[in-house]
């Protein structure tokens, strides 16, 4: 890992973030507008362009997870199974998945959702992680289901014909749109998080 691969994990990841916060800003003014006619629609908050909190926590996320996790986990799995073997390639692909796809997208979740405003005033820390927790696992199995759609087969080419030294720019590209997609769930839960309401 060099410092210009941590610098550009913290740039797709803030620039996801960025792109994410645009779309949900043109739901949420389609929402407005679409529904039914209420005094509510003239004392709405205006919807922020930007949310910079949220672009300095995905840049701090992008560095430990895309500056030190996904590459560790690259390593370990080219240093454990090396070739390009269908066997070793499937194996480095497993390696792969059963971490990235499990816990570091538990972890990238909960980071992202961990560091928003709490929608409940006053709530203390513990309270805030055990909510962020039962959100994160909630919306988990649909979230590795999306996984499991883009990443092993990007594995398999990765491993199979990528060269390790070319990787970070390869990888570059999916994941910008990977993240972009992390930072929208983390802000528009879509799982079934009724029951984590604490407090």
């Amino acid at each position: 890992l060099t410092p210009q691969d941590a610098l550009a994990s913290v740039a797709i990841f803030a620039t996801g973030d960025l792109v994410a916060q645009q779309m949900e800003r043109r739901l949420q003014i389609a929402r407005r507008w679409i529904g039914p006619l209420s005094a509510d629609r003239a004392v709405a908050a205006p919807v922020p362009l930007v949310q910079p909190r949220r672009i300095a926590s995905a840049a701090g996320l992008g560095f430990v997870y895309g500056g030190f996790m996904l590459p560790s986990v690259y390593q370990l799995a080219e240093g454990l199974f090396p070739g390009v073997s269908p066997a070793k390639v499937l194996a480095k692909v497993i390696v792969s998945c059963s971490l990235l796809s499990t816990l570091g997208n538990y972890f990238s979740l909960l980071w992202r959702r961990y560091a928003q405003p709490s929608p409940q005033p006053g709530e203390g820390l513990a309270c805030r992680l055990s909510r962020c927790c039962c959100t994160v696992t909630a919306e988990m199995p649909s979230v590795l289901s999306a996984d499991l759609r883009v990443w092993p087969a990007y594995d398999v080419i990765t491993f199979a014909v990528i060269p390790p030294l070319v990787r970070p720019f390869a990888t570059a590209f999916v994941s910008t749109a990977w993240h972009t997609y992390m930072a929208y769930r983390a802000a528009v839960p879509q799982g079934d998080t009724e029951h984590c309401k604490i407090g």
